[in-house]
């Protein structure tokens, strides 16, 4: 929340936005609409087996079919450690980042990428997938984190074990435990005694809630196309909500350093987080460093639903105790959260944000990143926080109608504000929660009569922390006064004319006098 009486002459009105004329009239370029002379077309073989040994792999007549120029497997790629490193702002596990794109040994979920070709036309790669041949040996899947969990599950990654965690923005800190365990990570926050203040409590009530892993659904699938030049530089198009992300990825699954790489965005039709992950970048590339062509992947709907990364399913148990006044004493939570196939939900973002709207001094939560046989979970609009407030704000609305209070006067008792403390130890600056609820409270709509059968009014409080990566924008003034705005940061919805508004805002000059630009990873950083 920012807090200014300042005037402004362009933030807060509504501009034509600066990619509205080409998306309406048709002119806007996506991936799809990307061409080349002698282009190839690839499509991927997938895993109709949700957890299965990869016995053995041939390509032989897939390869012989007229018209096919390439086929990849895992074993084409170059090798890599099992072992976390960073990738630019990320970090990842790069044995594990090379599975993911496509599988070595073991298929771990239905519509597990284990194969691709490119063929001088799209129908012919499809017809060459047919003819690979893979010989699995199935095996039973877990696919509930709870059932995952249980002694004797079946394990996906054999030898693996549950590493604390700091936080979100923290590494591992230690083992919980030495057992082989699809359970990959543990955090646990706590703040006050959370025994004491559930024994100060009159009414305390614990519940546990399942919420289904679930998709993004944006409109436009994933795609990417890569030209392997003979100079050994790689260019990329792909729709990305990183395009920093895609170049540092591909270029180390591709054994290239990263100034070999170029990504030059396309506008995205809807990501929603989803499109922060690589898929077919590095598998482009590298058939098209095989064929001597560039090469052109557009997932199909079903493809895009069976492998890439939805959101995390869940199990919170949820426990709120409170005095008849209304104040809360004490809050406890337990959150599990289904990873997919490797590790990485947004479990510690779901422990910190579950009971943040609330300061309430005595406070436990702990969260589980568990593995099963699932696409591998990727970000959904504040990863990690929905889930687990849909739990928390459940019980509140419980508590507040046993109490007999209005459910919004008492989220306010209870309101976190400047100063109050997470229990994870973040401490809060200004961020408006007291502040947005008193405005709902004196709204017309929340204090108007409900009149019609079925109508109700319900209030939720919610908290998300602003997380992102870095990017730069270069600003070049004209000789006619105007700007253009190199922007290294992708538009995944209007960023091109909100950072035109403050850019114009803050210079003193005229919103259309701004021209803003998203261009390759080469051109800015």
């Amino acid at each position: 929340m920012v807090a200014t009486d300042r005037p402004r002459k362009v933030v807060g009105t509504r501009p034509v936005r600066p990619d509205g004329v080409d998306k309406v009239t048709g002119r806007a370029r996506y991936g799809a609409d990307v061409r080349f002379p002698g282009m190839l077309f690839g499509r991927i073989l997938r895993s109709p087996h949700a957890h299965a040994l990869i016995k053995r792999i041939d390509t032989s007549k897939a390869e012989a079919l007229p018209g096919v120029r390439g086929v990849l497997t895992n074993a084409d790629f170059p090798r890599q450690p099992d072992e976390v490193v960073s990738i630019g702002e990320l970090t990842g596990n790069l044995s594990e980042m090379l599975d993911q794109v496509l599988a070595s040994d073991k298929a771990l979920y239905r519509g597990h990428a284990i194969a691709a070709v490119c063929a001088t036309d799209p129908h012919i790669a499809e017809d060459a997938l047919d003819l690979i041949e893979v010989e699995y040996e199935v095996l039973q899947p877990v696919l509930d984190a709870q059932e995952a969990m249980r002694a004797g599950a079946p394990q996906l990654h054999p030898g693996m074990v549950t590493q604390e965690m700091g936080g979100i923005f923290d590494g591992a800190t230690g083992e919980v435990g030495t057992e082989q365990t699809n359970a990959a990570k543990h955090v646990a926050f706590s703040k006050g005694d959370v025994e004491a203040g559930f024994a100060a409590a009159d009414v305390i009530i614990e519940r546990e809630f399942d919420t289904a892993m679930y998709h993004q659904g944006y409109i436009e699938p994933h795609n990417g196309t890569a030209m392997w030049n003979a100079d050994d530089r790689v260019q990329v198009w792909s729709s990305t909500q990183g395009q920093f992300e895609v170049r540092d990825q591909t270029a180390v699954l591709c054994g290239l350093p990263t100034s070999r790489v170029t990504v030059e965005p396309v506008e995205i039709g809807g990501g929603f987080g989803g499109k922060t992950h690589v898929f077919m970048e590095p598998i482009a590339a590298l058939l098209s460093k095989r064929t001597g062509r560039p090469v052109k992947m557009i997932m199909t709907r079903q493809e895009v639903f069976e492998g890439t990364g939805p959101t995390s399913g869940t199990h919170n148990r949820v426990k709120i105790g409170a005095k008849r006044d209304g104040t809360i004493t004490a809050m406890d939570a337990e959150l599990i959260f289904e990873a997919g196939a490797y590790p990485g939900s947004p479990f510690t973002a779901g422990a910190m944000c579950a009971f943040g709207p609330y300061d309430v001094p005595n406070m436990t939560v702990e969260g589980w990143d568990v593995v099963v046989n699932k696409p591998k979970v990727g970000a959904y609009r504040a990863p990690g926080a929905p889930a687990a407030e849909f739990a928390v704000e459940s019980v509140i609305d419980e508590l507040a109608q046993r109490l007999d209070i209005d459910p919004l006067e008492f989220r306010l008792k209870n309101a976190s504000t400047e100063g109050t403390q997470r229990a994870d130890g973040a401490t809060f600056g200004v961020i408006g929660n007291v502040e947005t609820m008193q405005a709902v409270q004196s709204s017309d709509h929340y204090r108007s009569e409900l009149s019609g059968k079925y109508r109700g009014r319900g209030v939720a409080s919610g908290f998300w922390f602003n997380v992102g990566f870095t990017s730069a924008a270069h600003a070049s003034v004209h000789a006619d006064g105007t700007v253009s705005l190199v922007l290294g940061s992708a538009d995944i919805g209007g960023s091109r004319a909100a950072l035109a508004m403050q850019f114009a805002e803050t210079m003193g000059i005229a919103y259309e006098a701004v021209n803003p630009l998203v261009v390759n990873t080469d051109s800015v950083g």
